[in-house]
């Protein structure tokens, strides 16, 4: 009975809904995506990935650009429900139009005055995930967030921080924002003094992040602490988390998911930090700057490049178990197998060029984070696909599936992926945050740029690959 109430409750949704839902009035147009949107679109037979595409790719530009001024250029993306932008979310929202920046010169000023944005949020406090457009308090104005030298701790949440969690991927996301924009290009105009000491800022951050707690407690040097009266994976045990012994890899306070760690030393985390400082270093190197910026920029090449390769290294030493990837470790022996829906994850590790899909130590890794062995992996009537400890058990992330369909090269496993998406949206046409595993409409959040976008860039990818795909019915 409940499954025929479900069922029935679904087709009412979806037949109420099946509709373009984009604003009257968008934030920020451009025609190149416009045309994309109208080109791919006109191939689709089935109204459910028609409009789910229509909708989601587009949404970022037409809900999130809340404070653009081109004359600067400076912009201003929230992440969607929630009105701060954070570095990882903006950067990836915006990656999702990255191929049109040179047909779109509009477009192209956007993706700048992000990068110009996240520089200065950066040089403001290198340890924030998410910053306000303007200062004001933000409901984690109370967190106990500190820096200490000296044994002198002074509190560290100001008014121009939403939220003051230290992820490796918040650093790492505006490094890949830029080296995206200038591999499509070429415009080395974003690189000034003032991206200099963001990098170099970024630097010392991770190398202050490779220092264990025994060797901060000799120099009474914690250059980042926090504590929040919340639930476990909201804060971190002592201020600054379980023990751990260096290694040469960075250690991370929280996960993509804004969740705490495990254990600080976290793979994919790391992974893509290595390969994004690489990118970022050979960006540096080619770029045709002046005598002063060439000055500026040498020293912080050959640390890039130098930093890349250390974590490479211990990745591979301390980073595999039994054949695949785990996920964190501590150093000393203790890891943790699982993936997480959020990336940087194990799943996503060829995204970012650390690894290639067809290298047999990421299959197997793939093979384990799609299975039983990963704890967060979650089988329903609805879909399959990774979850993680944000939002608990049985409920799946849109953004892993995504993620799963562009780390394969198999057909029959995209057009997978592409159904369930297509088919788990609630009757929304939107990506969610995450829906429960046999009942879509009890989904999370509801606006969700981040996810929306993913999406877009999973139908890019088959209208260049398997176009075919595009014109087929998802049941």
């Amino acid at each position: 009975m409940n499954f025929i109430l479900i069922a029935f409750s679904l087709l009412i949704v979806n037949l109420l809904a099946q509709s373009n839902q984009r604003p009257a009035q968008k934030k920020f147009v451009s025609e190149a995506v416009e045309k994309a949107i109208e080109r791919i679109s006109e191939k689709m037979k089935d109204n459910k990935l028609k409009y789910t595409f229509i909708n989601s790719f587009p949404n970022t530009l037409d809900t999130t650009v809340t404070n653009y001024d081109p004359s600067i250029p400076d912009a201003f993306v929230i992440t969607g429900d929630i009105t701060a932008m954070w570095l990882r979310d903006s950067t990836n929202q915006l990656w999702t139009y990255m191929e049109f920046v040179n047909q779109d010169s509009k477009l192209q000023n956007l993706v700048k005055g992000a990068i110009n944005r996240q520089v200065n949020q950066v040089l403001i406090d290198p340890y924030a995930n998410a910053f306000n457009y303007q200062k004001k308090q933000s409901e984690w104005s109370n967190d106990n967030t500190t820096r200490c030298f000296l044994g002198v701790n002074a509190h560290a949440m100001s008014q121009h921080l939403h939220e003051r969690k230290f992820e490796i991927d918040s650093l790492v996301a505006v490094l890949r924002l830029s080296v995206g924009y200038y591999k499509e290009t070429k415009d080395a105009s974003i690189i000034n003094f003032k991206y200099l000491k963001a990098v170099q800022r970024i630097l010392r951050t991770f190398k202050d992040q490779q220092a264990d707690q025994t060797e901060q407690f000799a120099t009474f040097r914690f250059p980042y602490t926090f504590q929040r009266n919340a639930r476990s994976t909201d804060t971190v045990i002592n201020g600054i988390g379980e023990p751990v012994k260096r290694t040469g890899l960075l250690r991370t306070f929280f996960r993509a998911s804004d969740d705490s760690t495990v254990h600080q030393f976290n793979i994919p985390e790391n992974a893509m930090a290595s390969a994004i400082l690489k990118q970022t270093a050979e960006m540096l190197s080619e770029a045709n700057l002046s005598w002063s910026l060439r000055k500026a920029a040498d020293p912080l090449i050959q640390e890039a490049f130098a930093l890349s390769a250390e974590i490479k290294d211990a990745i591979y030493k301390y980073g595999i178990k039994d054949g695949a990837f785990v996920y964190e470790i501590d150093g000393m022996g203790k890891q943790v197998f699982m993936d997480d829906s959020n990336q940087p994850s194990l799943l996503s590790l060829p995204i970012y060029g650390f690894i290639e899909i067809d290298d047999p130590l990421y299959q197997a890794t793939r093979k384990k984070a799609l299975s039983s062995a990963n704890p967060y992996y979650f089988v329903g009537t609805a879909a399959k696909g990774i979850g993680g400890p944000h939002i608990g058990n049985n409920y799946i992330w849109p953004m892993a599936i995504v993620t799963q369909g562009l780390t394969t090269n198999d057909k029959k496993e995209i057009r997978e992926c592409l159904r369930m998406l297509v088919t788990t949206t609630g009757g929304k046409w939107f990506m969610h945050e995450s829906f429960f595993k046999d009942n879509p409409i009890n989904f999370t959040r509801s606006w969700f740029a981040w996810a929306n976008g993913l999406f877009g860039e999973l139908v890019l990818k088959i209208d260049k690959e398997y176009p075919e795909l595009l014109e087929e019915n998802y049941a």
